[in-house]
């Protein structure tokens, strides 16, 4: 076979001589490549891995996302979720909490709750009363983004 150069007669006629040869080589080679290039997000659904974030960890109703540490492997600051990529998640709702139930208690913020776990209370309003928080599992603080590439395989619990 020879690399022949094909002349374009007619309304193209003026533009130059290609190599088709070598034009379906270029495609073959490169086709693999354009095909493999995942997404980010892509690449986090197969991997079943998710980190702490650096930021706030909440979503738009302002609550804190806590992933339970028990929800896969964690190590190096990473959350193997297994090969179905299940969790459990706390949605903890912004409140002032206290470690106990007065209000001279030292309070706590959403995020050590979820790294600390444990049972956590605030002050009702509506009730006049102290609520406790179910015991929440230590955790990690993780971002809305993060967990939409996990969307219908996390359980979330609202506290």
């Amino acid at each position: 076979m020879t690399d022949n150069n094909t002349q374009l007669t007619g309304p193209g006629a003026n533009q130059p001589a290609f190599n088709r040869r070598r034009l379906l080589k270029v495609a073959v080679a490169t086709a693999p490549v354009i095909a493999t290039l995942p997404t980010g997000a892509a690449l986090a659904r197969t991997s079943n891995l998710i980190g702490a974030t650096s930021g706030t960890g909440t979503d738009s109703l302002g609550r804190t996302l806590c992933l339970d540490l028990e929800s896969g492997r964690y190590r190096d600051g990473l959350l193997d979720l297994g090969p179905h990529g299940d969790g459990e998640l706390t949605a903890i709702t912004e409140r002032d909490y206290r470690l106990a139930p007065l209000d001279t208690a030292t309070a706590v913020t959403e995020k050590k709750m979820c790294n600390d776990g444990g049972t956590y209370y605030y002050y009702d309003s509506a009730t006049s009363t102290w609520q406790s928080t179910p015991n929440i599992p230590p955790g990690i603080v993780v971002s809305a983004t993060a967990l939409s590439s996990f969307a219908g395989s996390i359980f979330i619990r609202e506290i």
